[in-house]
């Protein structure tokens, strides 16, 4: 399995999206460092339903162990702002602030989620790696009580095993075999009871190519349900593994320090709404990188 040492990097470079709005991301890591180049888009639909996108500025995320520290820069204003790592747990006071709660802890189950994993036995070699293909299925159930919508979500994915984690990343499972599930609900809706069922070999190595199909069925305010299908793919078009520039993993000179930079393009968008973005992206970015 290889590892990113100081001398030896990793530099991947990522698509993933719906169809019409992808993001494309470039990673690199080296030893206890990493960095994120992305850019944030929103889209608008034209008049004959085509997608008009509107990008944000180029963003960059590093993450250094041996600092503690977390720092995101905005290239074309050359600020950046800068946080612990790895992040603190919210308090109780800020989970409450924010309308949140956590799933609760005890009671009978009112939320059931099954995830089952299947190898199929393929192999193909993709960037030197021996590939292997993996059917991932999870469904959501609500049981009595839930204020949750049914979901069933399958993943059709092709995995290495290229260890991308720094020391300083939450270890949430020493494991294999273990899964993690935390619920967050917003603070008017009662708590869920997650009652998780799995079954088959986790997979914990690098997606380099995955389909994932959605499927969520909700209640309209008649009473009557409705279902949306999703379809998001993801895809390496680059993976290079070698020596990488420290100057990478640096904040920039004449930088200056500010308490957040601006990440998305200026529109009418709420600033609530674009923090609430932001998060999802960094959500999303990160999960694809966590081995």
């Amino acid at each position: 399995m290889f590892q990113a040492s100081a001398n030896n990097g990793i530099k991947m470079t990522i698509r993933f999206g719906q169809t019409d709005n992808s993001n494309e991301h470039t990673v690199y890591i080296a030893g206890d460092r990493k960095r994120m180049e992305f850019r944030n888009s929103s889209g608008t639909k034209n008049a004959d339903g085509t997608l008009q996108l509107t990008y944000g500025p180029r963003l960059v995320a590093i993450t250094r162990c041996d600092l503690g520290q977390t720092f995101e820069l905005n290239l074309d204003t050359s600020e950046y702002s800068s946080a612990p790592y790895p992040p603190k747990p919210l308090t109780k006071e800020q989970i409450e602030a924010r309308g949140l709660q956590l799933a609760a802890t005890s009671g009978k189950p009112t939320l059931r989620i099954e995830v089952h994993t299947t190898d199929t036995g393929e192999r193909k070699k993709m960037f030197g790696h021996i590939a292997r293909h993996v059917l991932t299925t999870r469904k959501q159930t609500p049981l009595e009580g839930s204020r949750s919508d049914p979901q069933e979500t399958v993943t059709d994915a092709w995995y290495i095993d290229l260890n991308q984690r720094l020391s300083c990343d939450p270890n949430w499972s020493e494991r294999k075999h273990a899964h993690t599930y935390t619920l967050l609900t917003h603070g008017k809706q009662p708590r869920e009871k997650v009652e998780f069922i799995p079954t088959g070999e986790a997979q914990t190595g690098l997606a380099l190519q995955s389909v994932t199909s959605s499927k969520i069925r909700y209640a309209r305010p008649d009473g009557t349900r409705k279902q949306t299908d999703s379809r998001t793919e993801l895809l390496v078009t680059e993976l290079q593994e070698g020596p990488l520039d420290p100057a990478l993993f640096e904040i920039p000179q004449g930088f200056i320090h500010v308490q957040r930079i601006e990440r998305n393009a200026m529109s009418s968008v709420s600033s609530s709404r674009i923090q609430d973005l932001w998060q999802r992206v960094k959500a999303s970015v990160t999960s694809l990188f966590n081995f």
